[in-house]
């Protein structure tokens, strides 16, 4: 699947975010990446970030130091927490990495969805 991450990071950040104030404080500190040349695909990895802060609120500011360290491990973290375990399973059973591949899809659209729907506001406890 596709996806517009540049229209979807605003969207989350709004729904994850809903006070201005605690919002641009995030944007603040996800602005860290995406400063450098080397940090690719600014609004994928950062919506990757808050995506594993969903999860866990406290890991903020750690997955955006892994994300300016290699934004690859963040995205494999966020995107690919199943088929990226073994960098060899395409090559070996490329049917059980076809199913997690779309597993992992599924699961990152749910959460989309989950976020964008919700009507409840997202709240780390250290920022």
């Amino acid at each position: 699947m596709t996806r517009d991450y540049e229209n979807l990071l605003p969207r989350v950040l709004a729904a994850m975010f809903p006070e201005e104030e605690k919002r641009q404080e995030i944007i603040r500190k996800l602005s860290g990446y995406g400063a450098e040349s080397f940090h690719n695909g600014r609004a994928r990895v950062q919506l990757g970030v808050l995506r594993l802060a969903w999860v866990r609120p406290e890991g903020l500011d750690e997955y955006i130091d892994l994300a300016c360290k290699d934004y690859r491990d963040l995205l494999c973290a966020a995107e690919y927490p199943l088929s990226a375990r073994d960098y060899r399973l395409k090559e070996r059973d490329p049917e059980k990495y076809k199913k997690f591949q779309e597993e992992e899809s599924a699961r990152y659209d749910a959460w989309l969805e989950q976020v964008l729907s919700a009507d409840i506001s997202f709240t780390p406890d250290k920022t």
